[in-house]
């Protein structure tokens, strides 16, 4: 046994190392950082990082180089309807055969998912970073956990709204800060972004509560 390769890629002509001079049309090129965060925080050593420009040619070339010496490709931008995104195609062309593409929930709708010919696991997660970030906790991370041979876990705890939080017509995957009552109940609070570009809002969070597709408001207690 072994730890899986894993290649974490960041798609997109705007995005910027911090530190970096940054023009006004352009964005911090944060997803890769938080993502390769996330997977060293459970345990995974085996990561490279990759930046590749939205030009369907050499976005093909270089993901196929990094098919032929990887396991796992982690994507993210590039997956939606846009002019620019090349991803889905590119993979197309490289016999990744497309599991899944696009899923009910929010944030993280784009999601897309494939398996390569040798058994690569494929993730096209979305751009945005909220997205990014959610999709990389609620299901990158349990497939990693299941390719290395680890046995069926809890999807998650109980836990009690501290507050009312909205629903959505799809799953909605809320952060929320946790903490304990005088009663020993684990209450969440939730922390919802305004929008999932905003990254800053998940600082000081703890986790995902996630909610059913329903109409109304879940109130305080649920």
């Amino acid at each position: 046994r072994r730890q899986p390769r894993i290649a974490i890629i960041s798609t997109g002509d705007e995005l910027v190392e911090a530190g970096a001079p940054i023009a006004p049309w352009q964005v911090r090129r944060s997803n890769a950082h938080a993502v390769a965060t996330a997977l060293r925080a459970a345990g995974h050593t085996q990561l490279s990082d990759h930046h590749l420009p939205d030009d369907l040619p050499l976005l093909q070339a270089a993901l196929g180089e990094l098919l032929a010496t990887h396991d796992v490709l982690v994507l993210s931008g590039g997956v939606s309807m846009g002019q620019f995104d090349h991803v889905p195609a590119a993979l197309r062309a490289l016999g990744v055969e497309q599991v899944l593409h696009r899923i009910a929930q929010r944030p993280g709708q784009p999601l897309w998912f494939g398996r390569g010919s040798a058994g690569q696991a494929v993730f096209g997660l979305p751009g945005n970073p909220v997205s990014t970030f959610v999709c990389a906790i609620r299901y990158v991370l349990p497939v990693l956990a299941h390719l290395e041979g680890a046995t069926a876990r809890q999807r998650g705890l109980p836990v009690q709204l501290s507050a009312p939080a909205k629903t959505l017509k799809v799953t909605r995957l809320l952060p929320v800060r946790l903490g304990v009552s005088g009663t020993g109940q684990l209450l969440a609070t939730p922390r919802p972004p305004a929008n999932s570009g905003d990254f800053l809002t998940l600082a000081g969070t703890t986790g995902l509560v996630e909610l059913p597709s329903m109409e109304g408001p879940l109130p305080a207690g649920t």
